[in-house]
């Protein structure tokens, strides 16, 4: 028995050591982050003007980048876990949104440059952080918010705690019910001290967030009721990471929201980049009415 146990232990430990080898060659090609100097570079090239900022708040810098006229309706765009603000540069250099629109795409914190690798799993926390953001809107008009995967709930936080700087928002995919938060087997083991060092940094605070998640989300519960402004909700059935089950939590918690649900059978998770249309869309409905 001790034996069958010993050898149990030993190939667990040897199955951990090699998936951690495998993140770490992914991270080489997938860093999640992107430097100025690429940045710059690929809005050049897009003959795109982009303005690549810095602020701090809290001793905690953010990093976010912008395209359009700064007096123009604001658009705020929000990642995942892992991610960057990189995962929305193709938004950044549409010319049917930066004639219309002040587009922002920012790191969020622990991620890109904004203190890669630090972790901070508070949804509250993190929605004060990018505050300075709306901050930043010279239009006259509320901002409209777009937040992919863990990014929604933290636009959503926004629009909760600062109402009259949010018009509205665009969900997708995004992970908001605690009931269905999927945690992977992984994410406990590579928690501990021994393994955690061996994490690339992106996938470290992702992992952090992932861990407390569920916990964030039941803090969130009570206050959906809140949200009383108009909000697209994308999400498709074959999205493996974060459980179609959420729409049907949105459509039972956004009770006084002007909600709008968006589904597609075969539409997996990274609606970004697969099923960019339904966020250009909303954005697009909503500037409309902003206008």
């Amino acid at each position: 028995m001790h034996k069958t146990l010993s050898k149990w232990v030993k190939r667990l430990l040897i199955t951990l050591v090699i998936l951690l080898v495998l993140v770490q060659i992914v991270f080489l090609f997938m860093k999640f982050r992107m430097s100025d100097q690429k940045i710059k570079a690929y809005f050049e090239a897009r003959s795109t003007p982009v303005k690549i900022e810095r602020y701090t708040v809290d001793n905690r810098q953010i990093r976010y980048i912008a395209t359009g006229t700064d007096t123009l309706p604001m658009v705020i765009f929000v990642h995942g876990a892992p991610g960057g603000l990189d995962a929305f540069k193709e938004f950044l250099v549409d010319s049917n949104l930066t004639n219309k629109a002040h587009l922002v795409a920012v790191d969020r914190p622990g991620y890109g440059y904004s203190g890669f690798g630090k972790s901070e799993p508070s949804i509250q926390k993190q929605a004060e952080l990018l505050k300075p953001l709306l901050d930043l809107n010279h239009s006259g008009h509320p901002a409209i918010l777009v937040g992919h995967s863990y990014g929604g709930p933290i636009v959503a936080r926004m629009a909760m705690d600062y109402p009259s700087k949010v018009a509205a928002l665009v969900l997708a995919a995004p992970a908001i019910d605690p009931k269905n938060e999927k945690v992977f087997w992984i994410s406990y083991p590579i928690d501990y001290a021994v393994l955690r060092w061996m994490v690339p940094p992106a996938f470290r605070v992702a992992n952090d967030e992932k861990l407390h998640h569920a916990q964030q989300l039941h803090l969130l519960k009570n206050d959906w009721k809140k949200l009383t402004l108009p909000v697209t909700y994308i999400h498709g059935k074959k999205d493996i990471l974060v459980p179609f089950a959420n729409t049907a939590f949105a459509k039972k918690m956004m009770v006084n929201a002007q909600l709008e649900v968006v589904t597609e059978d075969k539409m997996n998770h990274f609606i970004p980049w697969t099923h960019p249309q339904y966020i250009h869309r909303a954005i697009h409905k909503y500037l409309a009415q902003t206008l």
